[in-house]
């Protein structure tokens, strides 16, 4: 249960609004509910309006490696693609640090990207653990499983924030050291 007085829950909020608009797919069409409001007519919207609605239902979600920040640009790496972006005239351009990996998910608009409002950002300690997953998941190329780590990744962030006296290889790891 998740303490509205807690420093992280609107971040936390956040994370779960987009996870259900642009990760969960409804059963019966196995679309988002982002990508079924572009199929039905009930859902109105202006031509205007249309186009940054059919960004919105092909986020990208994924890990990232922050790279620099060039005036009002961000550098990073999408880890599961190992591919460099530059996410021009951010307005988010702190908070960064190059030694942790971060889960976000951008939003395209034309060529340049931008951030969603949700991040998580992973302890720089385990970084090993997270590029040694994600290298068997380029592999076999499982969009559900990259979901599936990532939101297993979100979980590990706050158990371990939740549970600072325990070692951070005893929560960012896929053995059961310790029983949640």
């Amino acid at each position: 249960m998740m303490d509205e007085e807690n420093e992280a829950f609107e971040m936390r909020m956040t994370q779960f609004l987009e996870w259900y608009l642009f990760t969960r797919r409804l059963n019966e069409i196995n679309l988002t509910p982002a990508q079924y409001a572009l199929q039905i007519e009930e859902f109105e919207m202006t031509s205007e309006e249309r186009p940054a609605f059919e960004n919105l239902a092909v986020t990208r979600h994924s890990l990232f490696e922050f790279l620099k920040v060039r005036g009002d640009d961000i550098h990073i790496r999408d880890l599961f693609l190992d591919k460099k972006l530059v996410i021009h005239g951010s307005i988010i351009r702190i908070g960064f640090n190059r030694d942790e990996i971060f889960d976000a998910r951008l939003i395209s608009e034309g060529e340049n990207f931008h951030f969603s409002r949700a991040f998580a950002f992973h302890p720089s300690e385990a970084s090993k653990y997270i590029m040694t997953e994600v290298k068997k998941l380029r592999k076999t190329g499982d969009h559900d499983e990259k979901e599936a780590f990532m939101l297993r990744l979100l979980k590990m962030r706050y158990k371990y924030e939740q549970y600072r006296h325990l070692k951070l290889d005893y929560v960012y790891t896929n053995e059961k050291k310790v029983r949640f």
